[in-house]
């Protein structure tokens, strides 16, 4: 090997080092990645979990449409009449309407379940629990101006109907959702009564009930500030609750009453509200046996 050739190999091993020193990231350019990857997980992430959020809601409207579905099969087989026991009977203060609906199909029970309460799993555990006497846990309710009616009479959908039947709630998201933490044993507590499933009017009057009967409050904004509803036609919709859990809850709405709003109009009773969203409780005059 002579001079000439040492010097030229010594002058390639001298450049494929310095090649092999500048392919590597300085701290500089590794912290400028890492800053990156940060904002863009910071950016992401909100709009996942809007995402995420979204698609729960869909699936409770899915479960809602199927709801409806099995009402429609059950008062098919009940001359008109919804899940419900009559005014009179031993069961009305202690049943759910789901225990009469799912009473032949116990595997439909699942579509009584929103993905966004976070009751979820607690309340899917009462159903390997039997009894027609049980508060079944479930994420709706249905409209209890309806079924607690003298004699049930606007519980049979066959002969009576509201003015705005596509306006008119038949079963909605029920509360409470607020999660109470048991401390010594570091898990949820047992889930909150829902009512046996039955949407009161008002949070702290019951329609039939006296005026010192307690209501668990069961308004809830689990979708983004929003409940699903299913109305009497069958078709579901999202309601906006904002307006009115920043509210007081007022004996008389002049906008409400206007839509021809029942409880406005004829019994002028303390009334939680959604006329923003065209939901009522009952719209018209209520028939006379």
């Amino acid at each position: 090997m002579n001079m000439l050739e040492g010097t030229t190999r010594g002058a390639v091993v001298v450049r494929h080092a310095r090649k092999l020193r500048t392919a590597g990231f300085t701290l500089v350019e590794l912290l400028v990645v890492i800053s990156i990857v940060v904002l863009l997980v910071g950016v992401l992430l909100p709009t996942l979990h809007r995402a995420v959020r979204a698609a729960k809601s869909t699936v409770c409207m899915a479960n809602l449409k199927d709801l409806n579905r099995s009402i429609d099969m059950y008062r098919t087989d009940n001359r008109g009449w919804l899940p419900t026991f009559p005014e009179d009977s031993a069961f009305r203060s202690n049943s759910a309407w789901s225990v009469a609906l799912f009473k032949d199909n116990p595997g439909g029970r699942n579509v009584l379940i929103c993905p966004e309460d976070p009751w979820a799993e607690i309340l899917r555990t009462s159903f390997t629990y039997g009894g027609a006497s049980e508060d079944l846990g479930s994420s709706y309710g249905l409209n209890d101006f309806i079924v607690s009616s003298p004699g049930s009479f606007l519980a049979n959908l066959s002969r009576t109907s509201p003015k705005r039947p596509d306006d008119t709630i038949l079963v909605a998201d029920m509360g409470p959702d607020d999660i109470q933490i048991d401390l010594d044993e570091g898990s949820p507590s047992a889930a909150p009564s829902r009512n046996f499933g039955r949407l009161s009017i008002d949070d702290g009057f019951q329609f039939g009930e006296p005026p010192s009967a307690t209501v668990s409050p069961w308004l809830s904004g689990r979708h983004s500030g929003k409940i699903n509803v299913l109305s009497m036609m069958g078709n579901v919709k999202r309601v906006n609750v904002k307006p009115v859990l920043s509210r007081d809850i007022d004996p008389y709405y002049a906008a409400c009453a206007a839509q021809d709003c029942t409880i406005c109009l004829d019994l002028e009773l303390p009334h939680y509200s959604f006329y923003e969203s065209s939901a009522f409780w009952w719209t018209g005059p209520v028939p006379v046996r």
